[in-house]
């Protein structure tokens, strides 16, 4: 499964208003929103059929993800 980023907040307000579930795609396991090296704010999606170690790849910093934090979890 890749991962899956986002860069528009309408469609991360649908996936937390729909508890996760989204037509084509498994459940969502946790968002993370952090901020891009270009200072833009994009969000994180990992699903629940990923291991652990991989749904909280997006709360590790590094060059491409700061300030992570935990938006929404299942």
């Amino acid at each position: 499964m890749k991962m899956a980023t986002f860069t528009t907040k309408a469609i991360i307000d649908d996936l937390i208003k729909f508890n996760g579930k989204c037509e084509d795609d498994p459940d969502v396991a946790l968002i993370v929103e952090y901020t891009t090296p270009y200072g833009n704010t994009c969000w994180g999606v990992t699903w629940v059929t990923e291991s652990r170690e991989r749904q909280l790849r997006y709360l590790t910093p590094s060059p491409y993800v700061i300030n992570p934090h935990l938006l929404w979890e299942r």
